[in-house]
C-alpha cells in the first residue's frame, strides 16, 4: 500500500516538473528587458520630446518604455517610446524626422525600432 502512494507521488512530481518549464518560460520572455544603446549624429538641429537638440553626437539608449538621449554624460532628453517591428534589419542606426521632430529611432542590426510619442 505504501509503495502505491509513493509511486503516485513520484508520478505527480514528474508531471509537475514537466509542466514547470512551460509555465515559467512565457513569463520570463514577457518580462525580459530591452536595453539598446547607440551613438547617433544629428546633422541638423532636431526636436525630441519638446527639447531642441543641436547638431552633434548623442548617445541614445532605449528600454521597454522610454528613450534617453545624452550628450557628454548628461541626459538632455527623454521620451516615452513604443517598440514596433520593422521589415528587416537596419543597416545602421538612424532617426526618422517629421518637420524636424524625431518620430522614430532605428538601431543598427535590429529589426525592431522605436516609435516616439510626441
Amino acid at each position: 500500500m505504501l509503495q502505491r502512494y509513493t509511486f503516485r507521488i513520484a508520478i505527480g512530481l514528474v508531471a509537475l516538473a514537466m509542466l514547470l518549464p512551460m509555465t515559467v518560460h512565457p513569463t520570463m520572455a514577457k518580462n525580459a528587458r530591452t536595453n539598446i544603446r547607440t551613438t547617433i549624429t544629428f546633422q541638423n538641429a532636431v526636436t525630441l520630446a519638446g527639447k531642441q537638440l543641436k547638431a552633434g553626437d548623442y548617445q541614445v539608449s532605449a528600454d521597454d518604455s522610454k528613450v534617453t538621449v545624452s550628450q557628454h554624460g548628461k541626459v538632455v532628453a527623454e521620451a516615452p517610446a513604443q517598440w514596433k517591428d520593422g521589415n528587416g534589419k537596419s543597416e545602421y542606426s538612424q532617426v526618422v524626422t517629421d518637420s524636424g521632430t524625431v518620430t522614430e529611432i532605428h538601431f543598427q542590426g535590429k529589426t525592431r525600432y522605436v516609435s516616439l510619442s510626441q
